[in-house]
């Protein structure tokens, strides 16, 4: 598989355009198409609860990395991991006109990317997908006349099937396109394309946030998900939960950083962040947050009293958020002399 890298002119200039004074209206997705993405997440959570992990930890280290100029070769690259696909793109919406400008690849040559730096129309599978604000595939290029003006193209890049799935933010709204090329004719599973779609709105809220806060050279503040739609998230989840006869406890262990702020505790971003199962009412936010304190102070007992710091271990019901609208926190104060207070609800 190809390495994926940006094309730096190209997302720049798109860039720069968010931040321009008079953007064109924003593009959406309709209400019935978020209604359905959020019906995704609840059949993923009780389908395949690992293949929701493995979303959530891809969305993490998204969230831990500081330049949009990293973050887009790991998404595209994530992307053809998840479709198994040969080639891969990125591109933004822009939104003083509302086309796609290509701006990261994988796999393609000069050819490929000189055609299709610009999409204005639907008579391509990533255009098609943008105006109809919901994934596209074309099981084979070469017997959709509608890509005919792209036949000479795809021949010679060796594509023969493409599926193209919007990155949207957490209001909804268009951000551009991540779509995937194989050299095969054939149509990925519903599964697969499911995963994608959700992938596809994780990465688009990253990407959002890199945009509104300076974008190719960026650095967000941080990365929360939006209010609303992370809190119909968690009320469907929390509902699909309840149906299910359990509950999914997501939690974080934070340690207090620089001037009033913090990070993620530990060696690595998704050390001490996960996502644990609950089997009944008794099993809750206070429980799953003592768990974690069990495994904390098991580690600090291993590598000695020297190892113990103050963390925060907060605890959220389906998915993860701020600290603020944690369901629980539980507060960890160390002596000096390697002996634990005792631990605090801060909730």
């Amino acid at each position: 598989m190809s390495p994926s890298h940006n094309l730096v002119r190209p997302l720049e200039q798109v860039t720069a355009s968010y931040r321009s004074a008079r953007p064109r209206p924003p593009r959406e997705v309709t209400d019935a198409r978020r209604a359905d993405q959020l019906a995704a997440w609840v059949a993923l959570s009780l389908d395949e609860p690992s293949a929701l992990k493995n979303l959530q930890d891809a969305a993490a280290e998204l969230r831990d990395v500081p330049q949009l100029t990293v973050v887009l070769p790991r998404v595209t690259g994530a992307a053809m991991a998840l479709m198994g696909a040969e080639f891969g793109n990125i591109q933004f919406m822009d939104p003083r006109d509302g086309s796609l400008i290509l701006v990261t690849q994988s796999g393609f040559r000069r050819e490929f990317l000189d055609h299709f730096a610009v999409v204005r129309d639907s008579l391509s599978v990533c255009g098609r997908a943008a105006r109809q604000g919901a994934q596209s595939v074309s099981e084979d290029v070469r017997d959709d006349p509608a890509f005919a003006p792209h036949q000479k193209i795809f021949r010679a890049a060796g594509v023969r099937s493409v599926q193209s799935t919007p990155l949207v933010d957490h209001t909804g709204r268009l951000m551009g396109m991540i779509s995937t090329h194989m050299s095969q004719p054939g149509r990925p599973s519903d599964q697969d394309l499911r995963i994608m779609d959700l992938y596809g709105q994780l990465a688009g809220e990253v990407i959002a946030r890199h945009l509104a806060d300076g974008g190719a050279g960026g650095h967000p503040a941080g990365l929360p998900y939006g209010a609303s739609a992370r809190d119909e998230r968690m009320a469907l989840l929390a509902r699909a939960g309840t149906t299910s006869g359990t509950t999914q406890w997501v939690y974080r262990v934070d340690e207090p950083y620089g001037s009033g702020g913090c990070r993620t505790y530990g060696i690595h971003p998704n050390q001490w962040r996960g996502r644990i199962t609950a089997d009944g009412p008794d099993q809750d936010a206070e429980y799953t947050a003592a768990l974690v304190a069990r495994e904390l102070r098991a580690e600090w007992n291993i590598h000695g009293p020297g190892s113990a710091r103050p963390v925060h271990v907060h605890v959220w019901r389906g998915w993860e958020g701020t600290h603020r609208d944690a369901d629980f926190t539980l507060e960890i104060q160390p002596d000096l002399d390697g002996r634990h207070r005792p631990a605090t609800d801060s909730a």
